[in-house]
């Protein structure tokens, strides 16, 4: 069982703390795109009927580039309207004013989709979702191992914490701590995580045919609409969405999708435990088409197993407690990472093998949280007008974990690798500390003073974990 937790839980793990990072990030995803275009007014007026309308023109434009637009309508987390499309890469939304109907002029960004993005597919398609949902399970394998190995041991060890004892004891009491509360949210973010994609662990098909349909290109898209086959007019859409509202309730309608033949006012994943995707469907010509809703057993299984892993649903309450969790629990697969190189320095330390080893975690556990602090960074920095703004703000994630991966490399095979940890980490603290220093000086209308918003959050929250960063750092010299 030690050996089976150590080996399938370090070459797992790496990629675990991937999807967790992300993941626990994602959980604010709505949030954070708020942060990334700080030109949207924190608090907007009601809906208004002819603002629907008056976003017509965008939505049909899109439809004439062959594209399948939504308009996600204001909720509690966003109080305003986005037009949204995905471009083959990235979600690209642009908001609108609930009340007028006038776009706001706002910086273009991949928002806080890019951070999901990378938890759901690892920015691979189906291969990513493959690797994601066997990563799934390896962890439901480490989490049996571990509970075994610590059933003798488990209340002792729970009482006990040695921060300031031997390294390799004070890091097997983070361990311990960060694994054992969280064992029931773990397990379940594990199987549900892994339910939703059980396809591709168990596919319908041989793995081969598989892997070709996987690693064949992707279609490339249709294009402008054909001038034989002319987008239709758009139809009103208030009268439409209060058809709709019969059937969904009053304010269940969460978002609107435009498909070449169809529009679809699909219910809000905020309605409740199931996420069921249930949509009303009219035509171009305004006429009712269906109300689809799945009630099958294993329907309702899905939308259950959605509703617990997304939790959409949930108030601020329950996203906080996610994200603190999401946090704990990325600890305890950090935590694990770090013993399992601790615990072999001594007798391999000198080999090629675990200088390797030691670099891929260096670039994973400070490389991808430091990409992610500069993601904010570049957001803010990269000109407002820039061309190819997002592609642009893309490049700077990924070259920066790119530069942290080589310094991370590098150091290990010089055997300087302490000191690689210590300066990756104190960079990552003051990129955090510093971030609500960016906030202040970039952001429209900042105010010492204010009511708590998606802003202030954010800052504290990086200002808290640079601190914590820097501790790490203290304690390795």
């Amino acid at each position: 069982m030690g050996w089976l937790h150590a080996w399938i839980g370090f070459l797992s793990g790496l990629l675990l703390v991937c999807v967790f990072i992300t993941g626990t990030l994602a959980v604010f995803d709505t949030e954070l795109t708020r942060w990334l275009q700080p030109e949207v007014p924190p608090t907007a007026d009601a809906l208004n009927d002819t603002a629907l309308d008056k976003m017509l023109p965008s939505v049909r434009a899109l439809l004439l580039k062959g594209e399948k637009p939504f308009i996600a309508l204001p909720s509690g987390r966003d109080p305003v309207l986005r037009l949204s499309y995905h471009d083959g890469h990235e979600v690209l939304t642009q908001p609108f004013a609930p009340q007028s109907g006038q776009q706001i002029a706002t910086r273009q960004t991949v928002g806080g989709t890019f951070f999901y993005d990378l938890h759901y597919t690892l920015r691979s398609g189906s291969v990513g979702i493959t690797l994601v949902t066997f990563a799934g399970l390896m962890l439901l394998t480490v989490l049996a191992s571990g509970v075994i190995i610590h059933l003798k041991a488990l209340i002792p060890d729970l009482l006990v914490l040695r921060p300031f004892a031997a390294r390799l004891r004070a890091w097997l009491d983070v361990h311990v701590l960060a694994s054992v509360p969280f064992l029931p949210f773990v397990f379940m973010m594990a199987y549900t995580g892994t339910f939703l994609h059980t396809r591709s662990v168990l596919p319908p098909e041989s793995y081969v045919s598989l892997a070709k349909e996987m690693l064949a290109p992707s279609p490339r898209k249709s294009g402008p609409a054909s001038p034989d086959r002319e987008t239709p007019q758009l139809p009103s859409l208030p009268p439409l969405l209060h058809t709709a509202e019969k059937t969904l309730g009053i304010g269940q309608v969460g978002s609107i999708l435009f498909l070449p033949d169809t529009i679809l006012f699909m219910r809000t994943d905020a309605s409740g435990p199931l996420r069921t995707r249930e949509h009303v469907d009219f035509s171009y010509d305004s006429h009712f088409v269906r109300h689809v809703l799945l009630t099958s057993p294993l329907t309702r299984t899905q939308q259950v197993m959605e509703g617990i892993h997304y939790i959409r649903w949930g108030g601020a309450g329950m996203r906080w407690l996610y994200f603190f969790s999401g946090s704990i629990t990325t600890l305890m697969i950090a935590s694990g990472l770090i013993l399992f190189l601790m615990k072999r320095r001594k007798i391999s330390g000198d080999r090629p093998l675990f200088q390797l080893a030691e670099g891929v975690s260096i670039s994973v556990l400070v490389g991808l949280p430091l990409a992610c602090a500069g993601l904010l960074w570049g957001n803010r920095l990269i000109p407002q007008g820039h061309e190819s703004r997002i592609n642009t703000e893309v490049l700077v994630f990924f070259s920066i974990w790119m530069v942290a991966a080589f310094f991370g490399f590098s150091g290990c095979f010089i055997k300087k690798s302490f000191e690689t940890w210590k300066i990756l980490l104190v960079a990552f603290s003051l990129l955090t500390v510093g971030l609500g220093f960016l906030d202040a000086l970039t952001r429209p209308g900042w105010q010492l003073v204010h009511t708590p918003t998606v802003f202030a959050a954010v800052d504290l929250i990086a200002f808290g974990m640079g601190l914590i960063s820097l501790q790490i750092a203290r304690r390795l010299s």
